[in-house]
């Protein structure tokens, strides 16, 4: 009867280990696809769009530069003009730097997670390696004669069982725990990849964005210096209508 119940138990329990390989497994191809969208969005987006950014207020300087200053009065508003476009460039900047700095901040507070994690995963490796010498001491034992008839009684064998349908009810109700929690995980790990997935959608999406700022960017720019016209000033107030 209790052979039964131990291979049951054992079942359940490879079951369980099973499950988690999967997880874990679920786990890895998050992170890899959640480290493959920071990698966009951070070291491809963010730069592309710090990089037009840069360009749009460089061409707006030759702007400046190229523009006829009619009189005195005309060229003070463009002085001023010219000072409240740096100033508001420099403010987006100083806000970034904010950004960037958290962003920092919670970056650090992660590594000191995973290096938390790190040492968890060698603790239970140690554990491991302790258990399997404690077992290989077993196997030497069980080999130099521990079993002998003579050195078995009745009380012996009765207090062993006792001691093994304990051991089986508290390990049957510790792999039911486990079964709902790896579980969950598993429905965790499901929501986190559409999320991912979803942001991976959204990163491209904006790439496309900020190419055709780049090119409305160097479109721009190759037409700084031409000359404007009555009719451009009047069409350019009509698209504010």
């Amino acid at each position: 009867m209790m052979k039964l119940e131990i291979a049951a138990l054992s079942a359940k329990v490879m079951g369980n280990k099973n499950l988690l390989a999967q997880s874990r497994a679920n786990i890895e191809q998050n992170r890899m696809l959640v480290h493959s969208n920071y990698v966009a969005a951070m070291a491809g987006n963010h730069q592309l769009a710090s990089q037009n950014l840069q360009d749009i207020y460089n061409s707006r300087s030759t702007i400046f530069e190229l523009m006829t200053l009619e009189d005195q009065a005309y060229e003070s508003y463009v002085e001023a003009l010219r000072a409240a476009s740096e100033l508001d460039m420099l403010r987006h900047s100083v806000s970034l730097n904010r950004k960037n700095l958290e962003l920092n901040q919670k970056m650090i507070a992660l590594n000191q997670q995973l290096m938390s994690l790190n040492e968890e995963i060698m603790q239970m490796n140690q554990e491991m390696l302790e258990f399997n010498e404690e077992n290989l001491d077993s196997n030497r034992d069980l080999m130099s004669g521990a079993l002998h008839p003579l050195l078995i009684d009745e009380e012996t064998v009765n207090q062993l069982n006792s001691e093994n349908k304990k051991s089986i009810a508290e390990l049957d109700v510790q792999a039911d725990v486990n079964r709902q929690t790896v579980e969950d995980l598993l429905s965790k790990s499901k929501e986190n990849r559409a999320i991912a997935l979803k942001n991976s959608t959204q990163i491209s999406d904006r790439k496309k964005h900020l190419y055709k700022n780049m090119e409305d960017i160097a479109q721009m720019r190759g037409e700084i210096g031409a000359p404007i016209t009555f009719t451009d000033i009047f069409l350019d107030a009509s698209s504010y209508d």
